[in-house]
Parts: C-alpha cells; structure tokens; sequence
C-alpha cells in the first residue's frame, strides 16, 4: 500500500509503518503501526466501535452479522445472529453491557453482550437502518433510516420514546452530544440536523455539504461538530453559532467520521478506500492511507494509542507508539 502525507516530501511504501508528519505538533513524530487484522467477517464491515474502556471492539457487516472482539488479543468473543439483512452499524452501550445494531431488515437488534442473546428486536422503522448511538447515560438508544425519521428507544424495555421528522430524504448518520443533551443526524437531504433530546424538537440545521451528509461526530468538548459527505469533504461547524468553521478537503465519497478522544484530530473513511486524518484546529492533513477496499469506519480508542480502520471485510487495528500529548487548556 502506498501512504502520503502533505508534509513529507515523498511517498513511502509500507505495509507495517506509518509516520504521522505532525511532530511539531505534538512535540514528536509518533507512528502508526500495523499490529493486528481481525478477519472473520465474509463482507464488507460497515462500523467498528470501540468500548469506553478500550478493551473491546464490535462490528457491523453485510454478512448479516455482529461481531464482539477482544482488542489486546483480536480473539473473536462473540457472533451475534439474527438479522435478516446486511448490519449498516453497531453501538456499544456506555457500560459495555449491551449492543445495539440496525440492518436492512429494518429493525434495530439489542443484544446482552454476556450471554450474545437477543433481548429486543425494535420494529418501527420502515427502511433500512443506517445508524444507531447510545446516549451517554445509556438510557437511551437513537436510530435513523432511509424512513427518513430519527427515532429514539428505551433501551432497557424496548419501548419506543419518540420519533423525530423533519428531513426530507434518507438519514445516515446519528450521535449524542457528550453532555447528552443534544442528538445530531446527518441526511442525504444535504443537512445536518440537531434536536433537542428531551423535548424532540429540532433545534438547528446546519448546511454546508452540496451533497448527501454521512458521518457525524461531536467533538470531545461538544463545541463542534464534524459531517462527512459524498461531495469529499469534511464541514466542521461551532455547534452554538451554527457557523462552519472549516472545510476539510479529502477525496472520494465519505462515509464515517470520528474526533480523536483528545479533540486534536479528525479521522474519515470513504466508499473509495482511502482513510485521511486531519489536525483538527487547521485543517492541516497529517496522513492519508490508502486502503485495498472500501474504509466506512474510522475510530481512535480512548487514550489515542489505536486507530481502528475498517477495509472491505477487515478490521486493521494500528498502534501509536509515542503516546501524544494532551491539548493544552
């Protein structure tokens, strides 16, 4: 595979090494490492969170299934089944405790991550489920579709609370803010909405994107808020103003997007197999990795010391080996 970076003056081929070109950032030149590809699933892997203790991995593919992962190891801890068509995405519950995942069937799956029984099957949605997010409290569970409506779940019970409308085509993207008071979803429509948790009104629609919105993500602190669109970029907008504070520049239709746990970068993955990350208070790109197949997931764990990417059927794990330093306050 061939990795460019914007500051190094040439391309270096490797299939183990990456150097971020950002050392007078964070003070040194940390690298990327290839430690380990989980392989198990027969199609392509759509999402792969990451636990809040860092210690376990899920994943969403085609093959119609859920998989649990144990990081440290890569050994296969789970196969979650049930779903009747393709798994577009998966959650883990801030407690570890459950998953939840949303198919082409048109449901919503909650799964008890000890046992890998189902404990509900969510039927509302009337179109594929495109994605799903767990509160911060894990009291609830949101879900969007090509139904155009944003739902929200009781996790625990099954029940639904509410269904939120207001786009106009096909939602894609969907996640709380940090504190919990807010639920963002990006659309094919071309906008970013952001609804008020308790109330289910729609508080704000961002725009920017000239073309279907994808991956959403807020930034540790919740001041911004980053979405990933088939037009090849990435818009970052100030959550309170609502202004777009940056345009990122990538290539190639994007699918998912992720802050670093630390606020200092911006990872996305696209339909074209290419995965950017970009310093996040410039714009400025650090890396861009070429994939073999499509990259639709892009996730650092919860100290940065792994990037987690997702190439057609694989999950590549990558470890950072000089730890960067925090943002300064």
């Amino acid at each position: 595979m061939t990795i460019c970076s914007r500051n190094i003056s040439r391309c270096v081929a490797s299939a183990a090494v990456i150097v971020l070109a950002c050392g007078e950032l964070f003070g040194q030149t940390p690298k990327l490492t290839l430690t380990r590809t989980l392989t198990g699933h027969t199609k392509n892997v759509h999402a792969a969170p990451i636990s809040r203790d860092g210690r376990y991995l899920a994943s969403a593919s085609s093959d119609q299934t859920v998989k649990l992962w144990e990081i440290e190891t890569g050994r296969e801890l789970k196969t979650f089944t049930g779903h009747t068509g393709d798994v577009n995405t998966v959650a883990i519950s801030p407690d570890g405790l459950m998953l939840a995942s949303g198919s082409d069937d048109n449901t919503v799956r909650i799964w008890d991550v000890s046992t890998g029984r189902e404990l509900y099957n969510l039927a509302g949605h009337t179109g594929f489920v495109q994605g799903v997010a767990f509160s911060p409290d894990g009291k609830l569970l949101a879900s969007v579709s090509y139904d155009k409506t944003v739902r929200l779940w009781d996790p625990h019970t099954g029940k639904e609370v509410r269904t939120l409308t207001g786009h106009t085509e096909p939602v894609f993207g969907v996640t709380f803010s940090p504190d919990g008071r807010w639920l963002a979803s990006a659309s094919n429509d071309k906008t970013v909405r952001i609804w008020d948790v308790r109330t289910g009104k729609e508080v704000k629609t961002l725009t920017g994107p000239k073309d279907s919105a994808h991956g959403i993500a807020f930034s540790p602190d919740g001041k911004l808020l980053a979405g990933g669109s088939y037009d090849s970029t990435v818009t970052i907008w100030d959550v309170a103003s609502e202004h777009v504070v940056r345009i990122l520049a990538g290539s190639g239709r994007i699918e998912g997007v992720c802050f670093s746990s630390d606020g200092h970068l911006i990872g996305a993955g696209n339909r074209e197999g290419m995965v950017r990350i970009w310093e996040a208070s410039t714009g400025q790109e650090v890396l861009a990795l070429t994939r073999p197949a499509i990259a639709f997931s892009v996730r650092f764990n919860p100290d940065d010391t792994l990037v987690v990417t997702t190439s057609g059927s694989a999950i590549d794990l990558w470890s950072v080996s000089a730890p960067r330093e925090k943002a300064i306050k």
